[in-house]
């Protein structure tokens, strides 16, 4: 999701100029305020959470198609859909096959294989999609990122307002680039909030998303992560649109992002000690 990518480059940035963003001091007599934030973990959250994410874009998008009237064994295109067995029956596997270089819409470089199972229409409550990873990589910026894990998606159901709600947890999961490797699970809940009624244009898409994350980053500094206000999404915007995280390090300040007011825009507040930044990101 590109509004995590924004968030790395803010993470950089911060790191690299001791911020250079306009900021609102509040006093802070505390010992927290002689402590440094972890900004390694924040970005190696970061990045395991926006690959991640474009795993469940990826299975979301080939999952639908089980739910379709034409449901075909092999869909061509980028990645090359399989499903197997055709036809209406459940359970099915649905692998995504990337080859070695197939550029998504989203600029991104994807190669090997997404295989996922699903227990019946990705649409009906209860169903199950399990997805795991055979060799696959993602090339973001010019980096190459080696990416294990499993991901599990379930449909929950309607909430009160009659948006289907999924769970998705990661668990297992490893990210290595040259860098390092970063270990990272994950325990969300999303609502479908807009789009679901136009089920096959997954272009009108939006999610809002509760939850955390913990792991360990490339430097073995452990990590926890939680949405403090569900984070809005949508489809076509470069950037989350709303919500908040709180990104915790033992011993380390507590970083803490906050994404506005629902505008699709490139502001993006930072409190780290106390001090709020306000960052204009591209």
């Amino acid at each position: 999701m590109k509004g995590r990518k924004a968030f790395v480059m803010i993470l950089i940035a911060i790191f690299a100029s001791g911020a250079i963003f306009t900021s609102c001091k509040k006093d802070n007599t505390s010992d927290d305020s002689n402590k440094k934030a972890n900004y390694r973990s924040a970005q190696d959250n970061s990045t395991a959470d926006n690959i991640f994410s474009h795993v469940f874009n990826e299975v979301n998008k080939g999952a639908r198609y089980t739910g379709s009237k034409n449901i075909q064994d092999t869909i061509q295109g980028c990645p090359v859909t399989y499903i197997t067995p055709g036809g209406f029956s459940y359970p099915k596997t649905i692998t995504l096959d990337f080859g070695t270089a197939c550029t998504g819409t989203d600029g991104i470089i994807r190669s090997g294989k997404i295989i996922s199972t699903i227990s019946a229409p990705y649409i009906d409550s209860n169903s199950v999609v399990t997805s795991t990873l055979q060799n696959f990589h993602e090339i973001i910026s010019g980096k190459d990122y080696s990416v294990t894990g499993t991901e599990v998606i379930t449909n929950l159901g309607h909430n009160q307002a009659g948006h289907p709600i999924y769970s998705v947890n990661v668990t297992g999961a490893s990210v290595t680039s040259t860098d390092g490797t970063i270990s990272w699970t994950s325990t969300r809940q999303n609502e479908w909030f807009a789009g679901y009624n136009t089920y096959m244009n997954w272009l009108d898409d939006e999610y809002r998303i509760s939850g955390s994350a913990n792991g360990v980053d490339i430097n073995g500094a452990t990590f926890t992560v939680n949405i403090t206000l569900p984070l809005e999404v949508q489809v076509g915007c470069w950037y989350i649109k709303k919500g908040k995280i709180d990104i915790i390090n033992p011993g380390y300040a507590t970083i803490t992002v906050d994404y506005g007011d629902g505008t699709c825009d490139n502001i993006i507040y930072v409190v780290i000690n106390g001090v709020t930044y306000t960052v204009v990101v591209g």
